[in-house]
């Protein structure tokens, strides 16, 4: 068949498939500028977000150290205290004036705080410090872990005895993770 009996048939001609050039710059150029402005915003709601920040933080402190305590055979500490609103861990080392031997620390932002501790599924929230024992194998008891901050967003950590995995929850969202 000609081109005349194609068209008028309903059949186009090769020549009439796809997208020209032109059209395909146009797209790669409306992506680009798409992509261009939305990952500052992106990037500032995900790192400048103190409460979110601390999660992560939180989280990498945590699977360090059992990581660590698995990696040299050695139980550790993981100390929660709620006054000074910080975390950190030792493997219980005493100096010589009684004070533990700070191994890594991380200390919370003001506008973020600890709200609650559950430890082995008992609410230990009301104790000023509380010690979650790491061991060798890296193991530790089920322990969660409740931040909120000013505007009074919260933000709850799960971590289970027998897998790095951490369960995060956030009522404003519903959103486990």
């Amino acid at each position: 068949m000609g081109d005349k009996q194609a068209i008028r048939f309903g059949h186009k001609s090769l020549a009439g498939k796809g997208f020209s050039l032109v059209e395909l710059l146009v797209v790669c150029a409306l992506i680009s500028i798409m992509v261009s402005l939305s990952i500052p915003a992106l990037r500032d709601s995900l790192f400048s977000d103190p409460l979110k920040s601390t999660a992560r933080k939180t989280i990498g402190l945590v699977n360090g150290v059992r990581e660590l305590a698995l990696r040299t055979q050695q139980p550790y500490f993981l100390y929660i205290n709620r006054l000074e609103n910080r975390l950190w861990y030792d493997r219980d080392l005493k100096t010589e004036d009684g004070e533990h031997e700070v191994t890594g620390h991380l200390r919370i932002p003001k506008s973020v705080r600890i709200e609650e501790i559950i430890l082995a599924g008992k609410d230990v929230t009301a104790m000023e410090q509380v010690a979650v024992w790491i061991t060798r194998q890296g193991y530790m008891h089920e322990t969660s872990i409740g931040f909120a901050d000013d505007a009074g967003h919260t933000l709850t950590l799960k971590f289970l005895p027998f897998v790095d995995s951490v369960q995060i929850t956030d009522p404003q969202t519903r959103v486990v993770q």
